[in-house]
């Protein structure tokens, strides 16, 4: 019988409950099945983008197949080439020269600043436990943590 009193035995009247007990040999069966379901989820996604690769392509085909669409897409290509000669002589510019490298300034700030946040607030969740932060001027924010896998090199 649950006891009561017991605050991570939760019963609902009239349901019958079975309290296992972690052992290590749970533990490394409930891992294991964790990991290949991460593995079936890997596998699932791998097949989804190769289907849509496939349908992005027929889809895209369908469109330079069409005489009319081609001669049309020539016409904008052309026209983007020109613009972009255009672009770059203004580029040339001494004052646009300067303005570009501070916007790539101050784009590499905010990287640098943003994944300083990042660190700073999985350490803050970490130490606090709390998942959300008010800022100075009353704003409650919520800490969101993602994973993600990479190849490994």
């Amino acid at each position: 019988m649950a006891d009561v009193n017991d605050p991570q035995e939760e019963v609902i009247e009239g349901e019958e409950v079975e309290i296992v007990e972690e052992t290590p040999a749970n533990g490394a069966a409930t891992m294991l099945n964790l990991e290949e379901l991460i593995k079936s989820h890997i596998y699932s996604l791998d097949k989804l983008r190769n289907e849509l690769k496939d349908l992005r392509e027929m889809h895209e085909d369908s469109f330079n197949n069409n005489l009319t669409y081609k001669e049309k897409a020539d016409i904008v290509k052309e026209a983007t080439k020109k613009r972009s000669q255009v672009r770059q002589e203004i580029a040339k510019q001494p004052s646009v020269a300067v303005l570009e490298q501070k916007i790539k300034d101050l784009r590499f700030d905010m990287k640098e600043k943003q994944q300083t946040l990042s660190d700073l607030l999985a350490d803050y969740k970490e130490q606090t436990g709390a998942t959300q932060i008010e800022t100075s001027n009353g704003l409650v924010l919520e800490i969101v943590s993602t994973a993600k896998l990479v190849r490994k090199i």
